[in-house]
C-alpha cells in the first residue's frame, strides 16, 4: 500500500490491462523512459476481477487502468476499483480519447486519464509519481481534519460543564437581586448571561458539526404536519425581530403538509436561515417565508432583504469556518458553522439546501425535503 515516502523501495505499479501488445508496449516505456533507476516494479493483470484481487491481497502504490476489460466497460470499471481500493491512487489509461469520460473520470476520483498513442513512457511516469503524492497529501489532510474534529469534539465536551455552571449561577443571582441592585451591575450580569448563551451556542454547533463529519447523527423521525415546525420556528426569532422591527411574512398552505422529519434538527435548520434573515436583513424590513409542496417534494424558501452575496461564494458559504468578508449584520460575527451545519442536516434527511441571490437584492435560500 501506499508509504509516506516511496524513496527506499520500488514504487509498485499495477497495471489492469488485457491486450498484450498494449502491455509490452508500457513496459518498455517505462523502461525507456529510466523506470529502473526509480525502482519501479511493474505487475500486471488482465481483468477487473482480478486486478481487484490483486489489490486485496498484495496491495499497489498506483494503478494504471484500461478501462475496456473482458469483464467491465467504461467508468464503471474505474468506479469499481475505486471502491474497492480507495486509498490507491488510479490513472486511467485508456484508448477511448473522449474528453467527457475524461472529466467525469477525474470529478469521480481518478488522478489522471491518458489517452494510449498520445503519451511517451516519461509521460506516464510523471503521471505516476504525481499521483502518489497526491494521494498522500489528500490522505494527510484528511488525518488532520480528522484530529481537529476530535479536538473540537473534545474540548466541547470539556467546556460544557463550566458553561452550565456559570450559567446556573447567574440565574441564581438574577433571580434574588436586591431592590438596590446599582443599574450599572444589573446590565453586567445580564451581559454575562447573554455572553453564557452564546458560548452554550457555540459548543453545542462545534459538537453538532463534528457528529456530522463523522457520520453520528442520528435522525429521531416523526410524521408530522411542516406547517407546524415552521411556524415554531419563526416564533423562535420573534425577540430579535421585533427588536430591529422587522416583519416576517409566512406563505403556508391551508391543508396539512405531512412528512417524516427529525423535529427537532429540522427546526435548526429553519432557525439558522431565519437567524441570518434577520441578522443580514434591513431594520424594518421583512422576511418572507414560504412552504410549498408537489406530489414528491416539500420546500420551504426563507428570503431577506439584506446585501445579498456576491456569486462567486454562494456555495463557500456552506463551508465549515467561512464567512463572507466585509458583510455587514446587526448581531455578533457567527462561527461559520450555522450554514454547514443546516447544509448537512437537510441532507442527512435526503434533501437538498442552497442559496439563491443578487448582491444589492437580497437572498432566498431553499430547502427541499422528499414528502414521504
Amino acid at each position: 500500500m501506499i508509504n509516506h515516502s516511496t524513496a527506499g523501495r520500488p514504487v509498485e505499479i499495477l497495471l489492469v490491462e488485457d491486450n498484450p501488445g498494449d502491455v509490452r508496449l508500457i513496459r518498455e516505456m517505462l523502461r525507456g523512459a529510466g523506470a529502473g533507476h526509480a525502482h519501479v516494479e511493474l505487475a500486471q493483470t488482465d481483468r477487473l476481477s482480478s486486478g481487484v484481487e490483486h489489490l486485496a491481497q498484495v496491495g499497489a502504490d498506483v494503478v494504471l487502468l484500461d478501462l475496456s476489460l473482458p469483464d467491465s466497460q467504461g467508468l464503471e470499471t474505474f468506479t469499481s476499483v475505486h471502491a474497492a481500493a480507495p486509498s490507491v491512487p488510479v490513472v486511467v489509461l485508456s484508448g477511448l480519447d473522449d474528453e467527457s469520460v475524461a472529466v467525469r473520470a477525474v470529478q469521480e476520483g481518478a488522478q489522471d486519464y491518458l489517452v494510449k498513442g498520445q503519451v511517451d513512457g516519461g509521460t506516464i511516469l510523471r503521471s505516476v509519481r504525481y499521483a502518489i503524492e497526491r494521494q498522500r497529501l489528500e490522505a494527510a489532510r484528511r488525518d488532520l481534519e480528522r484530529q481537529r474534529d476530535e479536538f473540537f469534539s473534545s474540548v466541547s465536551h470539556d467546556l460544557r460543564t463550566p458553561v452550565a455552571a456559570i450559567k446556573a449561577a447567574i440565574g441564581v443571582v438574577l433571580a434574588n437581586e436586591p431592590p438596590n441592585m446599582p443599574p450599572a451591575l444589573h446590565r453586567l450580569l445580564g451581559n454575562v448571561d447573554l455572553a453564557a448563551d452564546e458560548l452554550a451556542t457555540l459548543i453545542e454547533d462545534l459538537l453538532e458539526i463534528a457528529r456530522l463529519q463523522s457520520g453520528r447523527v442520528e435522525l429521531w423521525r416523526s410524521t408530522v404536519d411542516l406547517r407546524d415546525v415552521v411556524a415554531r420556528a419563526v416564533r423562535a426569532l420573534e425577540p430579535l425581530t421585533q427588536a430591529r422591527s422587522q416583519h416576517v411574512e409566512m406563505s403556508l398552505p391551508g391543508e396539512p403538509i405531512v412528512a417524516s422529519v427529525d423535529v427537532d434538527r429540522l427546526g435548526r435548520v429553519l432557525r439558522n436561515l431565519l437567524g441570518n434573515a434577520q441578522k443580514y436583513g434591513r431594520d424594518g424590513g421583512t422576511i418572507s417565508l414560504t412552504l410549498e409542496h408537489d406530489a414528491a417534494n416539500v420546500c420551504v424558501s426563507v428570503t431577506d432583504d439584506g446585501p445579498g452575496i456576491p456569486r462567486e461564494v454562494q456555495e463557500r458559504i456552506f463551508e465549515r469556518f467561512y464567512r463572507v468578508r466585509g458583510a455587514a449584520s446587526s448581531g455578533p460575527a457567527g462561527t461559520g458553522l450555522g450554514l454547514a451545519i443546516a447544509r448537512g442536516l437537510t441532507e442527512l434527511h435526503g434533501g437538498r439546501l442552497w442559496v439563491e441571490s443578487t448582491p444589492g437584492q437580497g437572498s432566498t435560500f431553499h430547502v427541499t425535503l422528499p414528502q414521504r
